[in-house]
């Protein structure tokens, strides 16, 4: 068995401790997409190689395995400042955690890390290359359950932060024998993911892909000049931004741009802090922490600060010029909005920014790796210049394929301006072919122009009946046409010995054939901003869009409290040196504000609020949040509208990878859209009909990648039950793997066919089976009485809102006797500190069978393990020996310890 995997008996339980793990330590009571798939998979020791955008849970994948199997994860980090947030973030989930690297000041790190004393364990490349071979030796017997490459693209030549450390990580490999190596990247192309995979010679991996997109970031482009007139725009609108709330990161492409911008906010009064490579080590380590800890707001930075910044409510990114490529683009606007709430990413550029391909060029070492840079700048380039959609652009980019346009960019969302273009299009066109397709776009512009320098005249292009018929638009607005005719295919680019040459398609050829021919597109802002000759910003200015605000579910009196919370989080976190975020998140506080929790044992019932959060926290914001509440005439335990409170929209055809093809797609619209029969929809324009297994597979396809579904008319129609489901999961366990399909189905009824165990799959991998199902028994439990089978949502509706016809007098926070308390039989006390052990079974001491049951912790615990969760008004009637205000009491303790947690409206064990 390999060393980095559990036993066949913990595989069979390990789907249980995997959520326990989640709730206790990060507060969340389901996994993400592909998060369960993958932290399984680790957990049988296979390699992994993981692409999901950021923001989307990458890092919870490695956190969970070693909380699990109790073994250290060990995870190799490009950055010191990023290790350092992350460690900093885990500490407060309560899990030990360290990093070792050049910074570490406290030396018995090391030795401690040795002996398996932590559960992550961070490391950059060159001290994981370095550390002696007797190190590993000893961490493998104390026990390493993982070995994980964050930044996974940096290993790759062709990815666009290559490190050369990065690829001698595989020699680790003799060391940790059996211990799965997981690589996790955001940023990947099919090239990228192929070298990954060979240079860490991962052996038959798991490859999980998940979407690119990031539905909560608004994307937009203005270009600009770099004249301070612009700069003080700029300010102004960042200034806007700072008084909404949330942290905003500038890029710069140069240290002298970050210097001129950094020195404007300064002098416009705003806090903001610097970083580029030319700054001591020091400098830029007190700058990094002075912004995690929300000392200041704005960071003004080179691409030197890039990947190193864990910070999860970043509200803006603005790139001023344009970014070298489109991969690192995408990596540095993901550090917005890593919490899920709506954000803004703006890129300025100006035409200068795409004479930078030479210098961008010359870091590479051969023509291949030039031509792999210039391709990726152009790419970029043209990302600029776009006048669709940004974010269809953004993933197609990517591999992934999108249906329709995305409504949450500049470019969607702003008036569309269009024009038949058809003679300025056959003038460009028409100089272009003139000039032999040997230049880029600036000869044939000039042309247009009427320029007379010497290279025309010695090439007699001033001799061309089109020369001097462009002058009505500026240099600029030909070039934006230009850019478009390329976006539209009537002109192509080819780069050859690093220039890039322009020439007319066969389909622009067969444009200027056709002659007179209309020609309608839709304006870029550029080219509308060179018609105007004013500031190219949009008149209606600020970097946040309506669409942002307008999805902020909240009432004004609500935000007052959030904003007093963020003030309450921001004391608590000076108070103990960390940074604000590390306590809680900003999604989190919005709940706060919207449900208003009264008690410890209902604020831990929200998700993020984990046990290290409910010991050290709950009893101050309990306190403040019933304080404010008062002042703002605010009600308490309020929890309607929180669904959709803060929520951001979701496209139902959203995020559709390459693999989803048209077919795909349309067998799951037909289905959720247009609720067809999987029959219907296997005839559908078809001349021969397909399976209606394979319509079925389509389906999960689409709902694997993100698309919705309604999950009770599919299980309904497909057959699968809860107690089918508890069948094939307890094959599963016996089985001990998901591996192969036949071994699990010799162990099922012949009425379970194969169809069936691959829907059970991808509905448990999604999280979905214990939503849909409630409290039925899909873990593999015995199935449950008539008593404990019926929906919980009654019982939890009567602790939540209280029953006016049974007053309960409800403790509030939870203090440190509540968290501590256990049954009077056996007088042990449980620190709210440490993790919480499964209580053994209590010995029924010859009772009568008609003696009423009373209620003890203990007791408590052993019914809702046996019936897989219970409601409240099961377990008041379970226990008619006692009076319901103790059994609410001691429900109320059990989750202020975290011994239990709430799910579907029923008592889980954790």
């Amino acid at each position: 068995q390999p060393s980095g995997s559990i036993s066949p008996r913990g595989a069979r339980r390990s789907g249980a401790a995997m959520e326990a793990a989640l709730k206790r330590y990060f507060g969340y009571t389901g996994f993400r997409p592909y998060q369960r798939e993958i932290v399984d998979t680790i957990m049988q020791g296979r390699d992994c190689l993981v692409v999901m955008a950021t923001g989307s849970g990458k890092s919870m994948c490695y956190q969970i395995p070693p909380l699990v199997a109790k073994k250290t994860a060990v995870v190799v980090s490009p950055l010191l400042s990023l290790m350092q947030d992350q460690v900093m973030s885990l500490k407060q989930h309560g899990v030990r955690s360290e990093y070792l690297g050049s910074t570490q000041m406290n030396s018995s790190v090391s030795s401690e890390a040795e002996k398996g004393m932590y559960d992550v364990l961070y490391m950059t490349p060159e001290k994981a290359i370095a550390l002696p071979s007797r190190f590993w030796s000893n961490l493998q017997a104390s026990g390493i359950c993982l070995f994980a490459i964050d930044e996974a693209h940096c290993i790759s030549e062709w990815g666009h932060d290559f490190r050369p450390e990065y690829k001698q990580l595989h020699l680790l490999r003799e060391h940790l024998l059996g211990v799965p190596f997981v690589a996790l990247t955001a940023t990947a192309t099919e090239r990228v993911r192929g070298d990954i995979a060979n240079s860490l010679n991962l052996s038959n991996p798991h490859v999980a892909i998940g979407s690119f997109d990031r539905p909560n970031l608004f994307y937009g482009v203005k270009s600009c000049n770099r004249s301070m007139s612009f700069i003080s725009e700029l300010v102004q609108d960042v200034s806007k931004n700072c008084t909404v709330g949330g942290s905003t990161i500038i890029y710069c492409t140069t240290i002298r741009d970050t210097e001129q911008v950094h020195e404007a906010m300064i002098a416009a009064g705003i806090k903001a802090n610097i970083y580029h490579g030319k700054m001591g080590s020091k400098a830029r380590e007190e700058s990094h922490r002075s912004f995690v800890r929300d000392e200041v707001l704005v960071m003004v930075a080179t691409i030197a600060f890039g990947m190193g910044i864990d910070k999860p409510d970043v509200r803006c990114v603005i790139h001023y010029g344009c970014p070298k490529s489109l991969e690192s683009y995408y990596q540095e606007s993901g550090r917005c909005g890593r919490d899920g709430l709506p954000s803004v990413c703006w890129l300025y550029y100006q035409r200068s920014d795409f004479a930078k391909a030479d210098f961008y060029c010359s870091e590479a070492t051969n023509a291949t790796q030039k031509n792999a840079i210039m391709d990726s700048f152009m790419a970029a380039q043209k990302y600029c210049l776009l006048a669709t959609c940004r974010r269809k652009s953004l993933l197609q980019y990517f591999g992934e394929e999108r249906y329709t346009d995305c409504g949450n960019c500049d470019n969607c969302t702003g008036t569309k301006n269009e024009r038949d273009l058809s003679k300025e299009s056959f003038l460009l066109l028409s100089c272009v072919k003139s000039c032999g397709g040997r230049w880029g776009l600036n000869m044939p512009v000039d042309v247009l122009r009427g320029s007379r320098v010497k290279k025309i005249v010695e090439k007699n292009y001033d001799k061309l009946p089109m020369h001097a018929m462009g002058k009505d638009y500026p240099p600029n607005w030909w070039k934006a046409l230009g850019s478009l005719l390329m976006a539209h295919g009537y002109l192509k680019e080819t780069v050859s010995d690093g220039f890039r040459l322009v020439s007319v398609s066969p389909k622009g050829v067969k444009f200027l054939s056709d002659g007179g021919t209309p020609l309608v597109l839709q304006l870029t802002a550029e080219m509308i901003g060179q018609e105007e000759q004013g500031s190219l910003q949009n008149k209606e200015g600020g970097l946040n869009p309506s669409t942002t605000a307008e999805s902020e579910k909240i009432s004004e009196e609500e935000l007052k409290l959030y904003q007093m919370l963020l003030n309450v989080r921001m004391k608590l976190a000076q108070d103990i040196g960390t940074a604000p975020y590390a306590i809680c998140g900003d999604q989190t506080l919005r709940h706060f504000a919207k449900i208003r929790p009264s008690t410890g044992a209902r604020l831990a019932n929200i998700d993020g609020v984990n046990q290290h959060f409910i010991s050290r926290y709950s009893g101050t914001f309990v306190q403040n949040i019933a304080q404010f509440s008062k002042q703002l005439n605010l009600s308490l335990d309020d929890s309607s509208g929180v669904e959709d409170m803060m929520s951001v929209p979701k496209p139902v055809n959203n995020s559709l990878p390459r693999n989803l093809g048209d077919a795909k797609f349309t067998s799951w619209e037909l289905w959720q859209k247009q609720e067809y029969s999987f029959k219907k929809i296997a005839h559908f324009r078809r001349a021969v009909p397909i399976k209606e297994q394979t319509v079925i597979s389509y389906i999960l396809d689409a709902a694997r990648d993100g698309c919705e579904m309604n999950w009770n008319r599919f299980f309904e129609e497909t057959g699968l039950t809860p107690e089918i489901a508890s069948q094939i999961r307890l094959a599963i366990a016996k089985v001990g793997s998901r591996e192969r399909l036949k071994p699990i189905k010799e162990e099922l009824p012949e009425n379970i066919t194969y169809e069936m165990i691959k829907i059970f799959f991808a509905a448990d991998d999604l999280g979905v089976l214990e939503k849909t199902f409630g409290n039925a028994p899909t873990d593999g439990s015995p199935a449950q009485t008539a008593e404990s089978a019926k929906p919980c949502s009654h019982g939890s509706e009567a602790l939540e809102k209280g029953d006016p016809g049974d007053p309960v007098i409800i403790s509030g926070a939870c203090d440190s006797s509540a968290a501590t308390k256990r049954s009077q039989t056996d007088g042990t006390l449980l620190s709210a500190d440490e993790p919480v052990k499964k209580l053994q079974k209590i010995e029924e001491q010859g009772t009568e069978p008609t003696t009423a049951n009373v209620a003890t912790e203990d007791a408590i615990l052993e019914l809702a393990a046996s019936r897989n969760g219970v409601s409240l008004e099961d377990a008041v009637k379970h226990f008619s020996g006692s009076k319901r205000e103790s059994v609410v009491e001691m429900l109320e303790s059990l989750r202020c310890s975290f011994a239990v947690y709430m799910k579907n409206g029923c008592y889980l064990v954790l």
